[in-house]
């Protein structure tokens, strides 16, 4: 037998930032407790508003299936006499079940043979586990900020108002906060009076509330406000400027979303295009409009959670508060102008960079200094320039009264008054480019000036935190390193700069001076191990797989760009036969050496006056022989060449294998073997651990 069930928990409007987040851990916990309790169902349907987190599965089983267990009686030896008959103590042991000794099975364990008893135990209703594991499920959700509001302390991340929670046709009791759940929900706020609804099932709950102005679908929402603003940006005479994260943010804003158009004054248009920009969007959540050569309009469109009938008083709300806003803007891009960036530089004295780390403005040294080494180390010293002017100003902009009021224009403030200022257009790029890639999914710096700029200034963050011992640990890294390590990772991988990491992280460590607190080798372990598992997340992103990946980090990522040229000639030869074999062979002359105690990468000296079998002599002289090949080949990058090398040994460690024996009982022969096959692994350890493939 099935049953619907749906829950929805009203609270107060949720910030648009936590709902999705807390709705796919509310469905990801519930299909935990469906699994750990065996009730099965075919699907769940998670659904959102500002003020409702709603779960619904059409046909969840009503109860668990019935199990049986097997109940653990005394051992054989005990529960049975010499002649096999039922003892005292088998005796009482099936009592306990009401049944006689002879219906116990006999059964074997891992400490000997016992006697015991198959009972079957009828499954639970699905009513009794969701009425017990729903509160405790509430109570386990991280959540981002919480608040209490009651006399219970109950912490959630606003107060909850009302919970309709029904299995089948009938109400579930539960309690959440100081609220017990009924059978009654609510429409809009505004729209409907915010009456309440009695729902008896879903397709009544469904209805009652898109009668009451509640569209409680988030994926349907999003398509409405996708649809209402294409035909509201024609109407304007314009297109939309592509805003996918607002667009994200006020699907969440909204129950009952409908699209207003507003217009303001044209002379804002010579404010630059990022800053008119983020003020509709940072404040206002107001989307930006563009004619057909990507211009502006002076005008924009908001989405409002009310009906067609009130626009024409919402628009002019929004024209106001927008009209205010955007003077601001044009005073303070008028007012910053005034100071040139260089006359800002002294003020970085005044702005900590880091408590234990200094200023603003030694910060600024050290990546300058940081920036002419990379150049450098790149044979790019006609760069050095720029980088000297970039670095030099690059931060200045934090000064400004705009990047006060908008913190997410820095970087490209400094961009646009190193413009406005008319210096070099690679100085300007530069500086507007510093912070990028945020994401995976975004640009790198667009000239090479701004590219070093940007990795240097990463890079500098990263050694400092991690000379301190400031090192993330779990879902906690306040300062952003994760994501500036996968910035550095990407900048180098997308501009393909062949750089040595050690060298970069040795001088960045120097040039904090003072400051650090650890040694360098200790800051460089943790700071590998923390780019290996950034390289390996954006190979995994690229689509390689895991044990590719793996192969090839285990050969080093001190140079990203020949990690990634590593892992797409891996990538090419897998499929090889002869590969595939030779992967195998190299687990297994891993787990031999690993077994024996030798060094995977300090071999044995081979002393070939000890060959007893030419398999042996064979497989040595090739080793020798291809050596060499495949270092110069490595050095220059051929990576597809050494793969194909590396497969071609496959007729002679096949043979090794099947003539030679290791493992002699001869400990000087057996160490000897071990030297040759040791010499094998070591020479493919530096490009790949190919017993990391899996086969098959």
């Amino acid at each position: 037998m099935v049953l619907d069930f749906l829950i929805e928990v009203g609270c107060e409007e949720i910030p648009a930032q936590y709902v999705e987040p807390l709705l796919v851990q509310l469905g990801q916990k519930f299909r935990e407790v469906l699994a750990r309790n065996a009730l099965e169902f075919e699907k769940l349907d998670e659904f959102a508003t500002p003020r409702r987190l709603i779960l619904h599965v059409p046909a969840l089983s009503s109860s668990q299936p019935d199990r049986t267990e097997v109940a653990t009686g005394p051992p054989v030896s005990v529960g049975l006499d010499e002649n096999l008959q039922p003892t005292q103590a088998a005796v009482g042991f099936a009592r306990k079940f009401g049944v006689t000794a002879a219906e116990l099975i006999r059964f074997n364990t891992e400490k000997g043979d016992y006697l015991g008893y198959k009972n079957k135990l009828p499954g639970k209703s699905a009513r009794e586990i969701l009425g017990r594991e729903i509160p405790a499920l509430f109570e386990s959700l991280e959540l981002p900020k919480t608040m209490h509001w009651e006399a219970s302390g109950y912490m959630f991340v606003r107060p909850i108002r009302w919970v309709l929670c029904l299995l089948g046709n009938e109400v579930l009791d539960l309690i959440l906060a100081d609220v017990r759940s009924g059978s009654t929900t609510y429409g809009h706020r505004i729209l409907s009076g915010n009456s309440p609804l009695r729902c008896n099932d879903f397709a009544g709950y469904e209805a009652g509330l898109l009668e009451n102005g509640v569209v409680f679908d988030h994926r349907i929402r999003g398509k409405q406000i996708e649809e209402m603003l294409s035909a509201a940006a024609a109407k304007a005479g314009g297109r939309l400027v592509p805003d996918p994260n607002l667009l994200h943010t006020v699907v969440h804003l909204n129950e009952h979303p409908t699209v207003v158009c507003g217009i303001f004054d044209s002379t804002y248009l010579g404010i630059p295009r990022e800053v008119l920009v983020t003020v509709m969007r940072q404040h206002q959540k107001y989307f930006s409009l563009q004619d057909e050569n990507g211009c502006l309009l002076a005008k924009f469109l908001a989405v409002v959670d009310s009906k067609t009938a009130h626009h024409s008083t919402i628009v002019r709300g929004h024209e106001r508060v927008l009209r205010a806003r955007l003077a601001d803007a044009d005073f303070f891009w008028k007012q910053d102008r005034k100071l040139k960036l260089e006359d800002r530089v002294e003020r970085l004295k005044q702005i900590v960079f880091q408590a234990e780390l200094g200023t603003l403005y030694e910060k600024t040294r050290r990546v300058g200094q940081l920036s002419l080494f990379m150049a450098t180390q790149l044979g790019m010293s006609d760069l050095k320039g720029d980088l000297i002017l970039a670095a030099h100003l690059f931060k200045t902009d934090l000064t400004t009264e705009m990047v006060k009021e908008f913190t997410n224009l820095q970087g490209i403030m400094g961009g646009l008054y190193a413009k406005a200022e008319n210096l070099p257009p690679t100085v300007a790029e530069a500086i507007y480019d510093h912070y990028a890639p945020i994401g995976l999914e975004d640009a790198s710096p667009r000239n090479m000036a701004g590219a070093i700029l940007s990795i240097s200034d990463k890079l500098d963050s990263v050694v400092a935190a991690f000379s301190i011992g400031n090192v993330p640990t779990g879902s906690r890294d306040p300062l952003g390193l994760r994501k500036q390590t996968i910035g550095i990772a990407k900048i180098l991988l997308d501009k393909g700069l062949s750089i040595s990491m050690r060298k970069l992280v040795h001088r960045s460590f120097k040039l904090l001076g003072r400051f650090t607190r650890r040694s360098f080798e200790e800051t460089y372990f943790d700071y590998e191990s923390f780019f290996k598992e950034r390289l390996k997340y954006i190979f995994r992103e690229q689509g390689y797989r895991y044990d590719e990946i793996n192969a090839i980090v285990a050969g080093g990522v001190d140079n990203p760009v020949d990690c990634w040229e590593r892992l797409k000639a891996i990538s090419l030869m897998r499929a090889s036969e002869d590969f595939a074999s030779l992967a195998t062979s190299f687990k297994r002359i891993k787990n031999i050496l690993v077994k024996a105690g030798a060094s995977l990468t300090d071999p044995s000296p081979v002393t070939p006056s000890l060959f007893q079998q030419e398999e042996e002599r064979t497989l040595y002289l090739t080793v020798d022989k291809i050596r060499p090949k495949i270092w110069k080949l490595a050095r220059s990058g051929q990576y597809s060449r050494v793969f194909d090398l590396m497969a071609g040994l496959r007729p002679q460690v096949d043979q090794f294998f099947e003539k030679v024996l290791v493992m002699a009982e001869d400990p000087i022969l057996q160490k000897n073997r071990l030297g040759i096959i040791g010499s094998l692994l070591q020479i493919f350890l530096a490009v790949a651990d190919i017993s990391e493939i899996v086969v098959g």
